[in-house]
């Protein structure tokens, strides 16, 4: 990270696909003293850690980034005022701490939060990535994860496949003070295993997802519509859902009648629906 210019900073940005994750992981593991988050995974801990620390930022960040000297922050991404609010102080805080920041990204710096409306809460965290960061473009026009073969384990050990007949749900998991209805498991398989109606016609959150898919379990999602006549909210919460699947590399494997590259065709895209469709393009396609 010396090399880069003078500057400890790194930003990484580029389309998926383009191996940003596989670079940050690899620096990330040669880095004994940091941490590491997926972006929604900071923001989930920020929301459990503040009311521990009286709703202060600058001492939840602190408490949170502990004793690392370096901080890996993978799909760094603002979609709010509250994100840019917290990034904004997390990445002052670590700046003044002499802690580095390693992110990777999508979006050019300049078009984080790209809403018109918003876009103006976000010019301080662009402000600080121009100054502090090498920002480096990582687009070969290449998308890796298509070309990659698939695993026997975690993420693209999973599958997309047609739908098929199922027994009705029969228990559930209770997630916080909710339940969570699931269907009897295939034998011999340790997953779980519900339907698109019960994980994502639901008003789930990202943390909600990250409770279920915690322990790494297989998960096998039934009855999910044809991509392009998914809804706004489902479709946005399928697409967290495949982000959360992707980070904490966990098996998904889904029944649906349409191609996941059709999932882009929905009059309510969710967003950042090229990454969702690529990292759902990894799995094991078969369709009738």
């Amino acid at each position: 990270m010396d090399s880069m210019g003078g500057r400890g900073d790194v930003y990484v940005y580029g389309p998926p696909g383009s191996g940003k994750t596989t670079v940050l992981d690899l620096v990330h593991g040669a880095a004994p003293t940091s941490v590491r988050w997926h972006c929604a995974e900071f923001f989930r801990a920020v929301h459990a850690e503040l009311p521990r620390h009286g709703r202060d930022l600058d001492t939840t960040v602190r408490a949170l980034t502990g004793p690392a000297s370096a901080v890996f922050f993978d799909e760094f991404h603002v979609h709010d005022v509250a994100d840019a609010i917290y990034l904004h102080r997390a990445l002052t805080w670590w700046s003044s701490h002499r802690v580095r920041v390693v992110a990777t990204s999508k979006y050019v710096p300049d078009e984080l939060l790209p809403n018109p409306l918003l876009h103006a809460a976000a010019e301080p965290v662009i402000d600080l990535i121009r100054s502090r960061f090498a920002v480096i473009d990582l687009d070969e026009g290449i998308d890796h994860r298509i070309a990659a073969t698939s695993s026997e384990h975690g993420f693209t050990a999973g599958r997309w496949l047609p739908p098929m007949s199922h027994e009705e749900a029969a228990s559930s998991l209770m997630l916080g003070n909710r339940s969570l209805p699931v269907l009897p498991q295939p034998r011999e398989t340790q997953a779980i295993v519900t339907t698109f109606a019960a994980l994502c016609e639901c008003p789930w959150s990202t943390s909600d997802y990250l409770t279920l898919l915690a322990d790494g379990s297989h998960l096998v999602i039934h009855d999910v519509p044809h991509p392009a006549r998914i809804g706004r909210e489902p479709g946005q919460r399928l697409a967290n859902l495949v982000d959360v699947a992707y980070d904490l590399d966990v098996p998904l494997t889904i029944h649906s009648p349409g191609a996941p590259d059709r999932l882009a065709a929905s009059a309510f895209p969710p967003l950042d629906v090229d990454r969702t469709v690529s990292r759902l393009r990894s799995l094991s396609v078969s369709q009738r």
